[in-house]
C-alpha cells in the first residue's frame, strides 16, 4: 500500500545505517569486548545498541527534562522518562563492565537485545512519520474534516488539542468557496480524568472562539481511541461528503494515515502544528502506540531474540 512506502523508506535508511555502523565498529568492538574480529555478529549489536540508546533513549530522556512543562504528566509520560533513564542506565554499565569483565559486558548486551532492536525499530518510525510529513497534505477542497479528539484542560481543550481544532477550523473555511456544505466532525469521548467528552469541548471551542456555525458541526462523543474515533465516524461520512480530511497533530499523522487505509476509508490527513520541545516524547508515545497495535507480534519477536541471545551465550567457551 501507498501509505506503507513512508515505513519502508525508513526501515531501509536505519538498516543501512547500522551496517555502516557496524563495518566502523567491527576492530573497536573486538578490542571492547574481546572478541575475534572476525565475528562482525558482535559489532552489529553495539551498533543496533547505538541506535536504539541514542535514538529511543536520547527521545525519551528529552520527553523527561520537559516534564514539568507539559500541562498534564500521564502514566505513559512517566513510562516514557523512565525508559529514558533506564536506557542510560545500562549504557553505562555496558561501558562499566566493558573495563572490567568484557564477558559480563557481552552477556548484558545480549539479555538487552529485544530492547536493542525495538529501540532501532523506534527510530524507524520516527522517521517514518517525518518522511510522511515531507510528502503529505489535504485535499484542496475538503468535504468533510474530521478533528481527532486529545486531552483537555478542566472544560476546556488543551494546548495539543486547541492547535487541532485551529486547524481544522482554518480547513474547513478554506474548504467552503469549492464545497459551500462542508462540515466538521469532531470526534473523542469522556476520559476517566476528564469532566466531559472531548467532542464536546472541541465544538464549543469551535463556536466560541473560531466562529464556526454549530449546526456544520457533528459530534461523535463515544470513542476513546484512534481507530474507534475513525471508525465511529463513519455515519458522518456519508456519500456527498467527500472528500474527507482527517486533522490530528503532526506527530500523529502517520498512524492516523495507516488506520484510515487499514479501515478502508478514503481520506488524507493533515498534521496540526505541535510545540518542538513535546515532539521526542510524541513520537516515543507513538512507536509505544504501534508496539500496543501489534502486542502479539512484539511478545513473539522479544521470545525469538532472547531464544537468540541465550544460544550465543551457552555457546560462548
Amino acid at each position: 500500500m501507498r501509505v506503507l512506502r513512508p515505513a519502508l523508506w525508513a526501515t531501509a535508511v536505519v538498516v543501512a545505517f547500522t551496517f555502516l555502523l557496524t563495518r566502523a565498529l567491527r576492530r573497536p568492538v573486538a578490542v571492547w569486548l574481546d572478541v575475534p574480529a572476525a565475528q562482525g555478529g558482535w559489532a552489529l549489536l553495539v551498533a543496533t545498541a547505538i541506535v536504539a540508546t541514542v535514538g529511543l533513549g536520547g527521545a525519551s530522556l528529552w520527553h523527561a527534562a520537559v516534564l514539568t512543562r507539559l500541562v498534564r504528566v500521564r502514566r505513559i509520560d512517566l513510562l516514557i522518562a523512565l525508559l529514558g533513564v533506564g536506557m542510560l542506565l545500562l549504557a553505562i554499565a555496558v561501558g562499566v563492565l566493558v573495563a572490567l569483565d568484557p564477558a559480563l559486558a557481552r552477556a548484558l548486551l545480549l539479555v538487552a537485545l529485544p530492547l536493542w532492536v525495538g529501540g532501532a525499530a523506534a527510530v524507524a518510525i520516527a522517521m517514518a512519520i517525518l518522511i510522511h510529513l515531507r510528502r503529505g497534505g489535504a485535499a484542496a477542497a475538503a468535504g468533510t474534516i474530521l478533528i481527532l479528539g486529545a486531552g483537555l484542560r478542566g472544560r476546556e481543550v488543551g494546548p495539543l488539542l486547541r492547535r487541532r481544532v485551529e486547524r481544522g477550523a482554518q480547513l474547513w473555511r478554506a474548504s467552503l468557496p469549492a464545497r459551500p456544505g462542508a462540515r466538521i466532525v469532531v470526534a473523542g469521548g469522556q476520559g476517566p480524568d476528564e469532566v466531559r467528552t472531548e467532542a464536546s469541548a472541541m465544538a464549543e471551542h469551535l463556536v466560541r472562539q473560531l466562529g464556526v456555525p454549530g449546526d456544520r458541526i457533528d459530534l461523535e462523543e463515544a470513542s476513546t481511541t484512534t481507530r474507534e474515533n475513525l471508525e465511529l465516524s463513519r455515519p458522518f461520512l456519508a456519500a456527498g461528503r467527500a472528500p474527507l480530511a482527517v486533522v490530528t497533530s503532526e506527530y500523529h499523522a502517520y498512524r492516523a494515515a495507516v488506520l484510515l487505509a487499514r479501515l478502508g476509508i478514503e481520506g488524507s490527513v493533515v498534521g496540526a502544528w505541535t510545540r518542538p520541545s513535546y515532539r521526542p516524547g510524541a513520537i516515543v508515545r507513538e512507536a509505544l502506540a504501534v508496539a500496543s497495535d501489534h502486542r502479539w507480534w512484539c511478545v513473539g519477536a522479544t521470545l525469538a531474540l532472547w531464544a537468540l541471545a541465550a544460544w550465543v551465550l551457552l555457546a560462548q567457551p
